[in-house]
Formats: structure tokens, sequence, C-alpha cells
């Protein structure tokens, strides 16, 4: 989506670790500017703070520009001046994690601290946004965080030797992400509707999924910070013992998106080479459910998808082998219940299988 023409006229925009205060400059090729001058168009420019960055945001989502994003982030900062809101901290914090500068995530915090008290609900958020402002201030703490990945480093010696150094300061980080847990448990206890705090770890983890070259700490994160989810998930179906409910029918977009958060953990779990036991015990709620739809794509597709890790964290090749078996059996299932689903089609051409 375009929102910005070519101009000439400096822009400043954080990309670097070497760039460290702020300054102007109209060099395409500035470290710290990175992508070139930006001018955002007229009406644009005309809009009020929030819907800068509501565009900023889409244009995430879209995998626009980087430097539109950031000029749309900052035009937003500049409308909103002085005002004490969260919706300001929000827009301060998003743009500190999009353009990895913590200057913006400790004026966000200030903001947050200020409105802390309002109510529950913004206490709640508050403690998120300072959770987040804390994981951000370890990442960037961290000496391959910025690091791209080498060009043409497609080799696992590449990847290892650049990116998957080991993590500095393992308290901190255990710390952090234990702070981020409980203020998404604060808020996931004001509602009961999971698609919000699961899409709520998916805003958290926006940053992450942008710098999964940074494998070993992203992947970590998001284990800590799924197992929460997971928990979140079998809480609300009512599949675990203490749960405080029988269950809940949450409709099939719901569970779609609840179902989710197990598959990202269960990967995160196979790439931190957790054991192979633990990561069965975990998943055994939800793969009994999913066993029990066999008539629903989804489920199948689903369960399929869990299998596949599942091979990759079986060191007993029998037991690999099966799950694999099965995983294609699954795969085919859903294919003969949604015969037009691009994903399926295209996780069976992977493994050699015919979909026709």
């Amino acid at each position: 989506m375009k929102h910005a023409k070519s101009s000439s006229a400096p822009k400043r925009a954080r990309t670097s670790k070497e760039c460290s205060a702020d300054h102007e400059c109209s060099d395409d090729n500035c470290s710290c500017c990175g992508d070139g001058p930006v001018q955002l168009d007229d009406q644009v420019l005309s809009q009020p703070a929030h819907t800068l960055l509501a565009l900023a945001l889409e244009e995430i989502e879209s995998t626009g520009d980087r430097a539109v994003v950031i000029k749309l982030f900052e035009t937003a900062i500049e409308k909103f001046g002085n005002e004490k809101s969260l919706e300001h901290a929000w827009a301060l914090l998003r743009l500190a994690e999009y353009a990895e500068f913590m200057d913006y995530a400790e004026k966000a915090v200030l903001i947050a601290k200020e409105l802390g008290t309002a109510g529950q609900m913004e206490a709640s958020l508050c403690g998120l946004l300072e959770a987040r402002a804390q994981v951000l201030s370890f990442c960037l703490e961290q000496s391959n965080w910025r690091d791209p990945v080498p060009d043409g480093g497609d080799s696992d010696d590449d990847v290892d030797e650049d990116t998957n150094k080991p993590i500095v300061g393992e308290q901190k980080l255990v710390d952090s992400l234990a702070q981020l847990v409980a203020a998404h448990n604060a808020l996931s206890a004001l509602s009961t509707a999971v698609p919000s705090f699961i899409d709520a770890y998916r805003g958290t983890l926006t940053f992450l999924f942008a710098r999964r070259e940074a494998h070993a700490l992203t992947s970590r994160m998001l284990l800590v910070l799924f197992d929460a989810a997971v928990t979140l998930v079998y809480e609300h179906e009512g599949w675990l013992a203490t749960s405080s409910t029988a269950g809940i029918d949450s409709g099939d977009d719901t569970r779609k998106i609840a179902h989710q958060a197990a598959l990202v953990w269960a990967m995160a779990a196979a790439e931190c080479s957790v054991d192979s036991a633990v990561v069965e015990a975990r998943l055994e709620p939800i793969v009994k459910y999913l066993a029990s739809q066999p008539n629903d794509a989804e489920c199948c597709k689903l369960y399929a998808q869990l299998l596949l890790v599942l091979c990759g964290c079986y060191e007993d090749e029998e037991k690999a082998m099966d799950a694999y078996d099965l995983a294609s059996s699954k795969l085919a299932q859903a294919h003969k219940l949604s015969p037009n689903d691009p994903e399926i089609k295209s996780q069976l051409a992977d493994m050699g299988q015919s979909f026709d």
C-alpha cells in the first residue's frame, strides 16, 4: 500500500546500532536511515494520529516499505504531542520495537506509569507495555540481535556461527519473560475470548518474527510465551484437571486461532530441542481433541502438522516413522474434506504425495 512519495527532504529513522542519537540527513546510504528519504503524501499527512498509527500497522502487516512504516509512526507520534494516552504510549513502543531504538520505549514506559492506575484494563495494558519494553531492552543487549543472515548463508554452519550465539544475561531473560507472561495472564483474566489473548501474544511477537535470524533467542521466547498461551487455551477449552470450566463451545474460528498457539509452541519446542516426552505430554490434550474430529479438515490438517513436528523431536526412528505415516494419512483425509485448500496441497506435495 503506497502512503509516500519520493523526496529529497530529510528523515529520521534508526535501523542501526551505530546510530545512537537523533540526527537529520538526506544520504540514501546512511547506516542509520538506511532506506533513503521519505515524504508522506499530503492526504496521509492530514490524517489524525490514530489513523496514522493504524496505517503504520497496516503497512507492517502487508510487509510494506520499512522507511514508510517508520515515517508513519514518527508522524503519528509528532501529532500526539504531549498527550498522555495509552494510544500514544503504544505508538511509541511499537516504533521502538520496529526501529529497534530503546529511547522510544523508555518514553512509552514513562507515559504508562502515569496512566497505570486509571482502571483495571488500563493497568493491565500498561503492565503489558512495560513488560514488552523490558523484553525489547534485553533483545537489544544481545550482540547478534541486529545481525542479518549472511548473504548466501544457507548452510547450518553459517547460521550457527553468525546467529546462534549464546544468550547473554540468562536471568534477565527469565525475569523479562515472566513479567510478560504475567501481563498477558492479567489481560486474559479480563476476557473469556480466546482470540483476544492469542492475538495479544501475536502482537507481542511481531517484532520477534521480523528478527527470526536470531533464532536461538526468538525460539526461546516463542517457547516460553506460547507455553503460557497453550495453558490459557487449555483452560478455556476445559482440557486441564484444574480448569474452572467444563469447556466452552468456542466456535470454529475461535478454536482455529486457539489451536495455532499449540503449533507455534511445538515448533519452538523442536527448535529448542525439548525432550520428545515433554512435547508429547504438553500436546496430549489438543492431540486427543484433534483425533476426535476426523471429519473436520482444519483439525486433520493441524493434527498432521503437530505430528510432523513430533517427527523431528523423536530419537526413536520407528516412532518418528509412525508419526510421519499418521501425518500423511491425516493430510490425505484433510484434502479429501477440503480439496481446494492450497496449504494442504502444498504439504502433500512436500511429502511426495499426489493429491489429484
